[in-house]
Order: structure tokens, then sequence, then C-alpha cells
């Protein structure tokens, strides 16, 4: 299949999105879940964005990337802002010094960063470590800032490799699958709450539906990665849902130090851009690293 050929096949998947959304979001409702309509509507907008401009080609890509880095970056400044303070210049500064001259240093990159995963993986960990205080202090903003910026250098690396749009295709399907899927499970069907001091709606029965509809996507979104055989596929699918799963409970954790639901307000029901950005950032590294490990 050529280019134009996988990209309006997977435009037709995604058309599905609303037969399935709308039925859910109105049976939602009705139970009195509230949220639905306004994530469903999001994704129309995030979906587009995401996909068409890796279509478009490495630069678009890389645009929407650090736009959204940047964003990102402030996001985190105003989360860790004292009350009195809304803003802090300097971290702002230190933020975007941090994570922007990774995400364009992977835009001409050839040699795979290994040492990046490192920080990749590391440093959200390693700044949020000790429970003392919750004041985003200077050290903290520059090391969460390096992660995010280690992180999603990982996708633009990941378009950039010969059939680059076919696996942002694939991974980002399969990520954004298990997080709609996820939210949509843990509402419906019996709770089991898993993490209730870190991230209280995250619940057994979410984990275990946003997985399987995670990994059924990944299956049928096959054609965009023909090269991977059965067992490749499925060891991607899992990796892809685990390591975004872990990605999104490392932004809980931040919000949570911060007594935060969301990082931001930009994308209404969705939050703020690094809402949707965590389970992309733990995910995109780990798949990148995987298809490194296992090219032919």
């Amino acid at each position: 299949m050529t280019t134009a050929e996988i990209a309006w096949r997977a435009l037709l998947y995604w058309l599905l999105l609303p037969a399935v959304g709308i039925p859910l979001s109105v049976a939602a409702a009705r139970m009195g879940h509230r949220g639905f309509g306004g994530r469903l509507i999001g994704w129309f907008i995030i979906v587009p964005a995401a996909l068409g401009s890796s279509y478009l080609g490495s630069w678009p890509f890389f645009a929407l990337v650090a736009g959204c880095a940047a964003a990102a970056c402030l996001e985190l400044v105003r989360l860790g802002a004292e009350p009195h303070r809304p803003s802090d210049t300097g971290l702002i500064v230190v933020g975007f010094a941090c994570a922007l001259p990774w995400i364009g240093w992977a835009q001409v990159a050839t040699a795979f960063p290994a040492w990046a995963a490192v920080a990749a993986l590391f440093l959200p960990a390693l700044a949020y470590a000790r429970r003392n205080g919750t004041a985003m202090t200077g050290m903290r903003m520059a090391a969460l800032a390096l992660s995010l910026g280690a992180a999603l250098s990982f996708w633009i690396l990941l378009e950039r490799v010969p059939g680059g749009f076919r696996l942002v295709a694939f991974a980002f399907t399969v990520v954004v699958v298990n997080d709609m899927m996820a939210f949509a499970a843990g509402k419906f069907l019996p709770v089991v709450r898993l993490l209730p001091g870190l991230s209280p709606n995250k619940t057994l029965s979410g984990y275990v539906g946003g997985a399987a509809s995670a990994v059924l996507i990944g299956v049928a979104f096959a054609f965009a990665v023909p090269e991977f055989g059965v067992g490749r596929l499925l060891t991607a699918a899992l990796l892809l849902v685990v390591s975004g799963a872990l990605g999104d409970l490392v932004g809980s954790a931040i919000k949570r130090r911060h007594a935060a639901k969301d990082f931001g307000s930009a994308l209404g029901a969705h939050g703020g851009i690094l809402d949707r950005l965590d389970s992309l950032m733990g995910a995109g590294w780990v798949f990148y690293v995987f298809l490194r490990l296992t090219q032919q």
C-alpha cells in the first residue's frame, strides 16, 4: 500500500469513532456520567492535527510537537507556581531551554540516542522522588522539562525513519484508543480502584478494557505496518499500552503533588496539553527503542 492509501484507510477507521463514541456518550449521560461528549469532540481536533501533520512531512510534524512541548512547559510552570505568583519567567526560560533543543536536535539527528532513553524514563521519577514539599523548584522544573523534551523527541525520530508516517499512525492510534477505552470501561464496568492515592479514577476494568481495545485496534491497523509479523505486532501493541499507562501515571503523580486535577484547560474536557501528552511521552521512546532492537 502507498502512504496515501494507508492514510485514507486510517482515516476511514478513525471515522468509526463517532459510531462508537456517540452512543457511549448518550448512555453515559443517562447514567449520570459526565465528560464523554466533550472528550469525544476533542479527538476530532487532536487526531487530524497529529496524523495530518505527520502525513504532510517532517517539518509540519516537528512544528506541532515543538509547539505542544512549549505549551506543556508553560503548564508545568503554572502548576508549580506559588498561589501569589501566577507565573515565573525564569522557570519558563529554564523549561524551554531544556525541552526544545532536544526536539530540535531530533529533527536533524541520525544516530540512535540511547542515553536520551534513560533521561526520558528516569528524570520524572527522580524529580519527584522526594516527598517533602510540593513547590516546583528550578531544579525540578529543569529536570521535568528535560525529560519532556527527551521523551517527545522520540516521536520526531520515529516520524523521520523510512515509513515514518505509518509507524506514527500505528503507535498513536494504539495509545489513543487505550486512553479512550480505559476511560469508558472504567465508567461503565464494575470498578476496582488500583491506585486511589495516586490516581483515584484509574480502575482495573479501565486498564483491562483499554488494553484489550488497544490491542484489537493494533491488529486492525496491521495494514500500516506490514513488515511486522503477528508476534511483533502484538508485542508492539502491548508495549505501547503498558508504557503509555506508565506515562499517564507519572503525569498523575505530578498533578497529585500539586493537588491539581488537570495540567491546564487548553483542551476543554481533555484538560491541558500535557494531559494528552503524558501517555504519548511514555510510549514514544519505548516504541522507537523496540523498533531499533527488532529491525531486520
